[in-house]
């Protein structure tokens, strides 16, 4: 079978903006030496032709690949690429996600969020052991790594950067939730050979706290009526009503992934209009 070398070169761009694209990877299966672009979008690489024609290919995150025919018609192939980018956000890298993201995409934050969700959660709920507090520990894990996003270094993995902030964060919490504990049916020995029986305080409120928490109640309620109805109803059906994902769930006919994405927006939301509100 006869072996013919073919230099190729050429240039790859997006094919909306005409913008020459970096780091375009070129390969082919009788490449002597696979090749990226350059800033300008160029590229020159040989190959070696076992057929008539050989199939070269383009890829780069966040575009659709490309499969380009050359055939040995001469010695040298000048080729000119567009690259369409993919609008499906599902298949595309995190790190292409990521930088729509920090474009203002939510799509792609609601993306990353499915793609990474359920892993976290199982990690979470093995630390903590409760469910519902797995949930809310997931949902926080995620805000801090979207508020977080642009310190990202694309040179580490997503899900490792992800996992690292959910774990922190489920440390932080049972950190605080381990509180020493006082049995007030046991009297203490002092060093006088004494005892002692703790007094517990009374953990009512005296009239101005109670006041104090009703106005606040108020207040909440107040801001709460600033949100758009659909998460209006969440908030209050979450925190003044103290319903779990699945009954929130069931009251508003959601499947429990959309109320869970819908509740962590409209806590941002509400978090955004608390820190403009100067009245709590």
């Amino acid at each position: 079978m006869e072996v013919k070398q073919l230099r190729i070169r050429g240039c790859v761009k997006d094919a909306r903006s005409g913008q020459p694209l970096k780091g375009v990877k070129v390969t082919a299966g009788g490449a002597l030496k696979g090749k990226e672009t350059t800033t300008d979008g160029s590229f020159t690489m040989k190959i070696l032709l076992k057929k008539e024609e050989s199939q070269v290919k383009f890829s780069f995150p966040g575009y659709k690949p490309i499969n380009k025919m050359v055939s040995d018609i001469s010695d040298t192939k000048d080729m000119t690429i567009s690259m369409f980018q993919k609008r499906d956000f599902a298949e595309m890298d995190d790190h292409s996600l990521i930088r729509k993201a920090l474009d203002g995409s939510q799509q792609a934050f609601a993306i990353l969020m499915k793609r990474y969700r359920d892993s976290v959660y199982y990690v979470v709920l093995k630390m903590v052991n409760n469910q519902e507090d797995a949930d809310d520990l997931t949902i926080e894990a995620f805000g801090k790594a979207f508020n977080k996003l642009h310190k990202f270094s694309p040179d580490y993995a997503f899900s490792t950067w992800l996992f690292r902030i959910a774990i922190n964060n489920s440390i932080d919490f049972i950190r605080k939730k381990r509180l020493e504990t006082l049995s007030i049916d046991n009297p203490i020995n002092n060093s006088e050979g004494g005892t002692l029986t703790p007094l517990i305080p009374s953990n009512d409120l005296d009239p101005e706290e109670r006041f104090i928490r009703n106005q606040r109640k108020k207040i909440m309620r107040d801001v709460t009526e600033k949100l758009s109805p659909k998460y209006r109803r969440l908030i209050e059906l979450r925190f003044f009503e103290e319903l779990s994902y699945l009954e929130i769930a069931d009251e508003m006919s959601l499947p429990i992934g959309t109320v869970k994405a819908q509740l962590f927006r409209a806590k941002q939301l509400l978090n955004n209009i608390l820190k403009n509100t100067t009245c709590l």
